[in-house]
């Protein structure tokens, strides 16, 4: 190891893998957690916008069975969450998938109870980026979560404009006409027969 400014590195790359090799996975997965963690309380002091995307890397690359209590599990599913809208904002749609899934993936049981907004908005950014990643199959899930959990018609209708949207795109014309139609309707508008 060398010092330079109060700080410790290693004097080469390959001495950093052998390091880095020779920790168990279980340890290197830990050590990534507590790293990402300590980087987002930097970043949140900070308002370092870069390092949080830093930390919510390396928070995902030690997974939710680091997660102390539920209390840090919504920490860690908000931190994907501002990575993930941050890689919305940068057009990254394949990053701010990753990120929002993993923030799902980090949320309690009982999180639609618990935590309805923080749940809402990543289930409903992460249907968007599953659509704009043809990631269908795992659409179709976010959907129906959505539509199953949300309180009110206000809360399901991000939900059902990407559900219109993905008909659309696949070519389900009249099915997503359909839908549109009966959206309105049970919002009390309808389609004008004339214009």
């Amino acid at each position: 190891l060398d010092k330079r400014n109060n700080s410790y590195y290693f004097v080469h790359d390959k001495l950093q893998e052998a390091a880095y090799s020779a920790m168990n996975p279980e340890d290197r997965r830990r050590t990534h957690f507590l790293y990402g963690l300590t980087l987002a309380r930097i970043a949140a002091r900070e308002r370092d916008d870069k390092l949080i995307l830093i930390a919510s890397t390396q928070v995902n690359l030690g997974g939710p069975e680091f997660v102390a209590d539920d209390d840090q599990a919504v920490q860690v599913a908000k931190l994907n969450l501002e990575a993930g809208k941050m890689a919305i904002k940068m057009s990254d749609f394949f990053s701010a998938y990753s990120f929002l899934e993993y923030g799902i993936s980090y949320l309690p049981k009982g999180h639609w109870d618990t935590n309805y907004d923080l749940s809402l908005e990543l289930f409903n950014k992460s249907a968007s980026c599953a659509l704009m990643n043809a990631e269908h199959k795992n659409l179709k899930f976010l959907l129906d979560q959505i539509m199953h959990n949300a309180n009110c018609a206000n809360d399901k209708f991000r939900a059902i404009m990407i559900s219109i949207t993905f008909k659309m795109w696949s070519g389900q014309i009249a099915e997503a006409i359909k839908m549109t139609t009966s959206t309105l309707n049970d919002l009390g508008e309808g389609i004008p027969n004339l214009i």
